[in-house]
């Protein structure tokens, strides 16, 4: 088992590097690579309004001239390309948005399975790993966060109702359980929005101790390799009663530089939350648990009288938690580097 856990690892590291992220960009052809047994899909961010080569063909001959085998449906924003034989090469021209852009297609012994294209700022391309400059990123607004949230938190009713909702969204359903300390974590469902670069989390956290469970409900993160990135925005209560369970969720924005993440929901994501020291204020608690009417109201002779209290005072109605978005607290609890007493972390494929 020691030996088949690094090559599974090795081989989810291999199947991402399949699919690349690129800017879109008039001064550099994009470098396509293609294989002889499969297909590369090509997606772009605007319908694609013309195409041009040589060499692409829909049927090639199998001794003909032709270099690779293109497919395309009009009215798409996507293409699917095949090398016929190895050591072929030649560019393709696409047409978006009455521009030109030119994409270098070569036979590679390790082709991509999907190439995404985004576009770039005033036509030009990112750095020479094909992400944005952090200085060119826009910032989110909170209501677009939010409703993104939204989204996450509807999916079981959406994906039904109105699938159209996360036509151009990514969605992973892990469904898989850890935890420490009697804190239980499912993380339930992982979905991008990429014009956002956002990802957004359902995780259930499950009590299985005997005492009430604490924790920061702006203080939700996720551990990717060695960075990591902290919530933008969540819905969580902060308190999970002794035997109990909750459903959380959060979202997460970008990198902690200020530039994007561009993180696939396929990663490994080590969940992390901060829990809360000592006891929590028992008032604080009591407002968290419905509380019995009063058997009186307040009358106008009682509050003349200053002896019931004052009148204007009515109980509570319940109120459903709101979004929040994240702020740094002025004295956060330090969190522990790896999953403990104060941390709870979840692994997901």
């Amino acid at each position: 088992m020691g030996g088949v856990i690094p090559l599974l690892a090795f081989a989810d590291d291999t199947l991402s590097s399949k699919v690349v992220r690129l800017t879109l960009s008039q001064d550099q052809p994009a470098e396509i690579r293609l294989g002889t047994h499969g297909i590369t899909t090509i997606e772009f961010p605007e319908k694609i309004e013309a195409l041009d080569g040589f060499g692409f063909s829909s049927n090639p001959a199998p001794d003909g001239p032709d270099l690779f085998q293109i497919s395309f449906n009009k009215g798409t924003n996507f293409l699917s390309l095949k090398a016929v034989r190895t050591g072929v090469e030649g560019n393709l021209t696409v047409v978006l948005g009455g521009k030109v852009y030119a994409l270098y297609c070569k036979e590679a012994a390790d082709p991509s399975f999907v190439v995404i294209f985004r576009e770039g700022e005033g036509g030009h391309s990112g750095d020479t790993a094909g992400r944005t400059p952090q200085q060119t990123v826009k910032q989110v607004s909170p209501a677009r966060l939010l409703g993104f949230l939204d989204k996450v938190k509807a999916f079981p009713t959406l994906k039904v109702s109105a699938p159209d909702v996360y036509q151009n969204m990514d969605v992973a359903e892990p469904n898989t359980n850890s935890g420490a300390n009697g804190i239980e974590v499912n993380l339930k469902r992982v979905i991008r929005d990429d014009a956002l670069d956002s990802l957004g989390f359902e995780i259930q956290l499950a009590n299985r101790t005997d005492k009430d469970f604490f924790y920061d409900p702006e203080g939700f993160g996720v551990r990717v390799g060695n960075d990591v990135y902290q919530q933008s925005v969540s819905d969580a209560g902060g308190l999970i009663p002794a035997g109990k369970a909750q459903t959380v969720f959060f979202i997460v924005t970008g990198s902690a530089a200020g530039g994007r993440n561009d993180l696939a929901v396929t990663n490994k994501f080590e969940v992390v939350l901060r829990a809360v020291q000592g006891e929590a204020d028992p008032r604080k608690r009591a407002a968290t648990e419905w509380q019995e009417p009063p058997g009186t109201l307040p009358t106008a002779d009682s509050d003349s009288s200053g002896n019931q209290g004052n009148g204007t005072n009515h109980p509570k109605s319940g109120k459903k938690t709101p979004h929040r978005l994240h702020k740094e607290l002025k004295n956060p609890p330090e969190p522990t580097p790896s999953p403990a007493a104060n941390q709870v972390a979840q692994h997901a494929e």
